[in-house]
């Protein structure tokens, strides 16, 4: 327990928080009380309990993506306001529901809204291209005047953002409207929901299942529509471990790609580990091209020194991919939902006319994840860790047990162990090559995680995202199918078919390092084989609006 002292501020933060929803926005009593972590219920079931939303509303956040709203922002056929309030509104019960903020600020974002709308009829053109949309961000981004807090107790005295995190304001410049900020756990450092100062982030799909991390309630908040675009950031699956666990799609991008800077203070400057990467949750494969494309345009190394100067390339169109299909692994072996959607996934991309190789020589993924806990234990300081031995916080299972992998005790890294971990995963990537350019593979398809969502707590090693953080290859989650309990009902180690029921589910595609705009390009077309369709349009009211 922390002490009373913190816990004080910790109640403030919380009631701060609440405080920031209209009260014409908060859900009746009785459907707030049906909201548990242990409750099997979805939330999208309790919103059709509620009238909150006006049929319009419903209408501008279900059944659209960004790319097809934003060419309605852009020609004024629908309002900034009307789009701000809506996903406003929606966030408003995303929250309620599923515990998914930290930092509210919808008054700003209307004010925002209403400035953009005029500045398109004055000006007869858009801002940016991201004119009047409203983008949810992840809490360790800083926005000027909002706090960023990560969930330490600690953070909690931290002052608001004097300025912004240099991602935040090419946001800005192309006319994004911001109006949120999103919940991660504890130590940014689990593929969990959980943090000492906001409490438990559920899954939209079933409350009882865990929303993964480390952009929790990005994934959460994206899943329930209450924001049609998200910014996260992934350092072992932190972008697509939610994208998966909330049926949404997700990429992280080579890191150094999209500019990290300015951000609250987690990592030191020198980190000797895993780089970090940022990348957008989303609605569609286009939305991720969208996003990408729209900031790398943006030039980010001529303001942040630590991105590198490779501007977005336009590809030539590719209809037909040679795919890699990476299928389990003896140390990691993955459920039967996932084994069964990858199984289907790679049928259906077949019969669409794509090449398809198993991969049954692979690398071994047992030694990539040991390369990785390595590179993370050259951290001497424990960076992430330390927060919360300042505020004495109770650690979270799932932390504690990963901090003992992590950071074995009594082993104190030299520099021959910095040069012996570089080396291992420079051999580590040569053996992909290997697999890669001797079958000559556009991307690669597999796993994201050994399971769908899971119950709280119970995610376990990140293998299957972790790899590719370590080899720092793109990789995104396209959703596709749910776990069902008729057609996964073989045994397997921790897998429940009825706990997993009705779960989404998804495959993750990946690429080589810094072809981010091949594996976006390859996740369209992947995503149109397995859907079949393009995105929903917009239903004809939304041009009354």
């Amino acid at each position: 327990m922390v002490s009373q002292e913190w816990q004080v501020l910790i109640d403030e933060k919380r009631a701060q928080r609440e405080a920031s929803i209209p009260s014409q926005w908060k859900i009746p009593k009785r459907v707030a009380d049906k909201v548990s972590p242990t409750a099997s219920v979805s939330a999208f079931q309790l919103l059709e309990e509620t009238d909150i939303l006006t049929k319009e509303q419903r209408e501008i956040t279900e059944v659209h993506d960004a790319t097809f709203l934003l060419e309605r922002l852009a020609t004024g056929k629908v309002s900034s306001q009307a789009v701000t309030t809506a996903f406003c509104k929606r966030a408003a019960v995303a929250q309620q529901l599923t515990n998914c903020l930290t930092e509210i600020f919808f008054d700003e974002a209307l004010a925002r809204a209403r400035f953009l709308d005029d500045y398109l009829e004055r000006n007869g053109k858009p801002m940016g291209p991201f004119h009047g949309l409203p983008i949810s961000i992840k809490d360790m981004f800083m926005i000027k005047e909002q706090f960023a807090t990560l969930g330490y107790v600690s953070y909690l005295t931290k002052p608001k953002a004097d300025e912004n995190s240099f991602v935040i304001d090419i946001l800005l410049e192309g006319g994004a409207v911001l109006y949120c900020k999103t919940t991660v756990p504890q130590g940014l450092f689990i593929m969990e929901g959980y943090s000492q100062v906001f409490g438990q982030t559920m899954n939209p799909h079933n409350l009882s299942l865990g929303p993964g991390g480390s952009s929790s309630g990005e994934g959460a908040l994206v899943s329930f529509r209450g924001s049609i675009l998200g910014l996260g950031s992934d350092i072992g699956g932190s972008i697509r471990a939610p994208s998966l666990c909330n049926g949404v799609f997700g990429m992280k991008l080579s890191s150094d790609r999209l500019p990290y800077a300015k951000q609250q203070e987690l990592f030191p400057k020198g980190w000797p580990s895993i780089v970090c990467s940022l990348g957008p949750l989303a609605h569609s494969a286009r939305d991720l091209s969208l996003f990408c494309k729209s900031v790398l345009q943006a030039q980010p190394w001529r303001r942040d020194s630590t991105a590198y100067a490779l501007p977005w390339r336009e590809l030539p169109s590719k209809p037909k991919l040679r795919i890699g299909v990476w299928s389990d692994d003896p140390s990691f072996p993955v459920h039967p939902p996932v084994s069964r959607i990858l199984a289907s996934a790679t049928a259906k991309l077949r019969d669409a006319g794509h090449e398809l190789i198993m991969i049954s020589d692979a690398p071994s993924l047992a030694n990539a994840v040991m390369t990785a806990c390595r590179s993370f234990a050259l951290d001497t300081e424990q960076a992430p860790i330390k927060p919360l031995r300042d505020a004495n916080e109770d650690l979270h299972p799932a932390l504690e047990e990963t901090i003992a992998q992590t950071f074995p005790e009594g082993h104190v890294p030299d520099l021959s162990e910095v040069w012996a971990v570089n080396a291992t995963k420079e051999d580590i990537r040569e053996e992909w090559a290997q697999v890669w350019w001797g079958n000559d593979l556009d991307v690669l398809i597999c796993p994201g995680s050994r399971s769908t969502s899971v119950p709280h707590g119970k995610y376990g090693p990140p293998a299957w995202t972790l790899i590719w953080n370590l080899l720092d290859f793109p990789a995104s989650v396209v959703p596709y199918l749910k776990a069902d309990k008729e057609l996964d009902n073989q045994p397997a180690e921790d897998f429940d078919p009825l706990v997993a029921h009705g779960a989404p589910g998804s495959i993750q595609i990946v690429g080589w390092r810094f072809q981010d705009e091949e594996v976006l390009q390859a996740t369209e077309i992947i995503s149109q084989a397995l859907h079949s369709q393009p995105p929903t349009p917009l239903k004809p009211m939304l041009n009354k609006l």
